[in-house]
Order: structure tokens, then sequence, then C-alpha cells
């Protein structure tokens, strides 16, 4: 039967689930290697959006959800078209940012947490007893398995500001710059990258188009100048330039190479 899903406590690994539909079961029995424990919180995000704050979104620390993974041809090509850049310039930021990966094993946006952001977002308030979450210093990342229990932790602290202190989703904005990438609050923001990569790259395109300086370095490929612009002056430590130069070449066609309008 056409988009019948079984209900039940699972993850929609490899079945998809919907509310509208009526198949996304609640469960608060975990099953092995999921988050499953409750979505009750979540669903109350979908069904009532106006009440989401900063607070209501602790289901991201305890509850499997089924995000709509994957960006098609058309996607890429609407967003080219509104940027008027090459398709292959967003696909080498979304390579080099992430590989591809959009969300983690357990359907959760992909995040690194910025330490230094939530240091600064809280005036220093939390650094002495808690100095691997707010430090003045950028760094201490450790493993990406490691990011959502640090920002577990600084969300018990400090919820908007901890939001606001990752970056996030396949193009990995920083939620404090959810302004710039279309959204009024960062509890808006970062519940929008829960629910399906095409919101990541809607955020995206809002965020380049905000910066008229980074929109003018994409469209020039000019890998440097963007770089430096969206990952920070610090980018040679990480090759940044250079990785999004090599990632454009392998997107880029050897002819003529898909547009938004720009040769």
């Amino acid at each position: 039967m056409t988009g019948y899903r079984i209900p039940g406590p699972i993850c929609f690994s490899s079945q998809g689930g919907s509310l509208l539909d009526g198949t996304l079961a609640l469960t608060r029995t975990p099953l092995p290697g999921s988050m499953c424990t409750s979505l009750d919180a979540y669903t109350d995000l979908v069904l009532a959006p106006p009440t989401i704050t900063a607070q209501t979104l602790g289901f991201l620390f305890t509850t499997c959800r089924n995000p709509i993974q994957g960006l098609g041809d058309e996607d890429y090509l609407a967003a080219a078209n509104e940027l008027q850049v090459e398709v292959a310039a967003i696909k080498a930021v979304a390579e080099v940012e992430t590989s591809g990966q959009a969300f983690d094993p357990d359907g959760r946006p992909r995040i690194l947490y910025e330490r230094h952001y939530f240091h600064r977002l809280t005036r220093g308030k939390y650094s002495k007893k808690h100095p691997d979450i707010s430090n003045p210093s950028a760094g201490g990342y450790g493993k990406f398995s490691a990011q959502y229990g640090k920002l577990e932790r600084a969300f018990k602290l400090d919820a908007e500001a901890a939001l606001k202190s990752a970056s996030w989703g396949r193009f990995q904005i920083m939620g404090l710059n959810h302004l710039a990438a279309g959204h009024p609050t960062v509890a808006e923001f970062v519940l929008a990258m829960t629910r399906a990569e095409s919101e990541h790259l809607k955020a995206f395109t809002a965020f380049i188009k905000s910066n008229p300086a980074l929109l003018k370095a994409l469209r020039d490929k000019r890998w440097a100048a963007f770089a430096a612009g969206y990952n920070g002056r610090k980018y040679k430590d990480n090759n940044y330039d250079t990785k999004l130069a090599n990632a454009y070449g392998s997107f880029a066609q050897p002819s003529a190479t898909a547009t938004g309008g720009k040769p």
C-alpha cells in the first residue's frame, strides 16, 4: 500500500514516519542503539509551533526523530538560481562542512559545539567551573560523538546561549546566526534543522544572501575570501580554502557546469 508505514517503537532507519498520516507512534521503551525514549515533546512542537522556546527543545537529548534526509538536483538548482551561483559551488560547501552527512545516526542534525561562543554569550559566568564547555579560547572540540553531550550540559546552564553556540546541519550554520538564516529565534532555527535537510539548504541560502561580500566570493569562486567569511580568520589552519577548491573541482562539470544563471 503506497505510503503505508508500520507504527511502533522504531527510529525509522529504513522507513519513513509522519505525524500527518498518524503512523509516527510514541514510545517510552528505548531500543538498543536508539534514542526513542519519548516523542511527546517533539510532537507538541510540531503540532503547536507558536509555543517554541529554547527550553522546550530538550527533546534533542532524549528522543528519536525522523528527519527528511537528502537533497535532490532540483533543490540545489533552486538554491543556485536564487543565489546566482554554480550548483557545484553549493555542493562544495556542503561537502567540506559535513562530508555529505546532515544528520547523526540518531537522526539529530550534525553539530559542532563552540565553547568560546558560550563563554561570550554568558559573559564567562560558567567558565571557571565548566572550562570544557565555556572558555574564552576556541578549541577542545573532542570527538564528533561528544558534541551533543557538551551541548546538553551547556543547555542545562543556559538553553538559548547553548543553542546559539553550536553550528548546525549540512552547512554548519551557527545558531547565533539564526536571523540571517531566516528564523526569528534560535529555537525556531534549531527545530527547522531537525525536520529536513531541505531546511538546511534554505537556511544556507538565506545566510549567504544576507552577506553581500560572502555571496560575491561564492559567485566568483574566490575560496580564500569565502572561507575567511564563512569559517573565520583562522581558516588556513584547516585548509578550508584548499578543501573548497578541491571539492568544487570534483563537482564541476568539465564542459557546461550547472548554474543558477551564472556562466
